[in-house]
Order: structure tokens, then sequence, then C-alpha cells
């Protein structure tokens, strides 16, 4: 996923995920940073076993959306 990951920009990431659960969780709803702020944030598209996906790195962690059709399989 990460070696065929292209990178996006906020808006492109939101349009395809539903992320203010996720932007509230990591505290971005409280004022001050704001997710399209914060330089440690990163945006990208790519695949997740075999399906599209985006994700947001976030201090070196990934956070994978994808389609909710049907599930991952390992």
């Amino acid at each position: 996923m990460v070696d065929a990951a292209r990178e996006i920009k906020l808006g492109t990431f939101r349009r395809h995920c539903e992320s203010s659960r996720l932007e509230s969780e990591l505290g971005y709803c409280r004022g001050g940073l704001s997710l399209a702020r914060d330089w440690h944030v990163t945006f990208y598209k790519s695949r997740f076993r075999g399906r599209p996906c985006y994700y947001l790195r976030h201090s070196a962690i990934e956070y994978v959306f994808t389609e909710q059709s049907r599930p991952l399989t390992s």
C-alpha cells in the first residue's frame, strides 16, 4: 500500500472519506491547530489488499479508509 501510494490534497481526501470522527479523536475539533495546517499530516491514495483506499499519515501512523461494500480478507 505504502509503496504504491500517491500523495493527494486534504480536499481530495475529504471528498472520498468520512474523516470527521477521526479528526475529532485526534483533537482537531477543539480549536488551535487544524488538520489542514498540521505539517505532520499527509494524505494518500493507494490500494489495500487489492482495493482502492485513501489514507492519512499522522505522526507516522496510517489511518486507512476503504469502501464498505465488501469485507477485507487477510
